[in-house]
Order: C-alpha cells, then sequence, then structure tokens
C-alpha cells in the first residue's frame, strides 16, 4: 500500500476513535515514518483530514447512488456500509456529532448537500411505492424520517451497546418497518 494511503488510513481510524484531538506524531508512529515524511504527502493536519473526510464521503455516497434500486436495498446497502468496520462508525457519528470547526463552511456544507439529494432519492423511492400501492398513502416525510431513525438507530445501538454485527435481526426489524408503512 502507499504511504500516502497508509497516511489516509491512520489518519480515518484516528480521527474515529479521538476525534480532532489526534496527533500527526500518532499517524507517523503508526504507519512507521517520520512526522516530517506526511508535509510530503500533506500541507498540514487539516489538508490531510479534509482529504480524508472527503474520500470517506464519496465513498459512501457513491455506493448509496450505484446500489439502490428500492426501499429495502437502500437499507441493506447503507447497513452493508456500516456492518464493515466499527471504525466506520465511529468516523460518521463524530463527524457528524461533532465535526471539525475548519470545514463547516466546506466538507459538511456538502455532506448538507449530498445528504439532501440521497434523502430526495429515498423519498421518490417511497412516492413510487406509494403511487403503486405497496405503501399506504401518508406523507413521504414521515417514512423517510422513520426509515432514516431506523437506520440511525441501528447504527447507534451497535456503538453504545458496542456490538459488531450490525445485521443482526435485519430482516425482521425491517419486516416490522414495513409492515407499519405498507
Amino acid at each position: 500500500m502507499e504511504t500516502k494511503q497508509k497516511i489516509m488510513n491512520s489518519a480515518f481510524r484516528l480521527f474515529a476513535e479521538k476525534g480532532n484531538e489526534f496527533s500527526l506524531t500518532e499517524v507517523a508512529n503508526e504507519v512507521g515514518i517520520k512526522k516530517a515524511s506526511i508535509y510530503a504527502h500533506f500541507a498540514s493536519k487539516e489538508v490531510l483530514l479534509y482529504e480524508v473526510i472527503d474520500q470517506e464521503i464519496y465513498e459512501y455516497f457513491f455506493e448509496i447512488d450505484e446500489k439502490r434500486r428500492d426501499l429495502k436495498s437502500t437499507f441493506d446497502m447503507i447497513l452493508n456500509y456500516y456492518s464493515r468496520s466499527k471504525t466506520k462508525r465511529y468516523f460518521w457519528k463524530r463527524l457528524l456529532l461533532f465535526p471539525p470547526v475548519a470545514f463547516e463552511m466546506t466538507l459538511m456544507q456538502k455532506i448538507t448537500r449530498l445528504t439532501e439529494q440521497r434523502y430526495e432519492i429515498i423519498r421518490d423511492l417511497i412516492q413510487s411505492d406509494m403511487d403503486n400501492g405497496m405503501i399506504r398513502r401518508q406523507a413521504p416525510e414521515t417514512v423517510l424520517y422513520s426509515f432514516l431513525s431506523m437506520i440511525h438507530g441501528l447504527v447507534s445501538i451497535t456503538i453504545i451497546y458496542e456490538s459488531e454485527d450490525l445485521k443482526i435481526n435485519q430482516d425482521d426489524i425491517w419486516q416490522n418497518f414495513w409492515n407499519g408503512i405498507k
């Protein structure tokens, strides 16, 4: 693996664990390089963190775009994404709850914009299911917020109770949700 990517992977993990409080010395020690060597790849800690966050934003939202077909597959894809590692769950929770102040006007606005686009996609899937008689008529936003609450709740449960398996009872949970909206 290329040194730049090793640095980014380390910063990703450390940000998930410590937030913005991690140091470049910690990154260098994990990667097995001198701290000064990081500057050959990144001008500053902020630039490194910006690239790490931007890469993760791309990965997450690209996957939603690529794999969404219906509400169930979107649910499965999101849980599969977060199931890959506890670090991903911690990274996103920390980023969304305690974003680095330096990125409020850049990356956080990008996340907000992309999130709103994804909400619109999910809302359209819900509306389509309503139009096809698969979901009973109700405010699409209510179903959207129920859907998002279910996902965020499942992700939070794995963090709070330190469960590694986000997919436990996934189909049963989906079925309960589906029974409530159909």
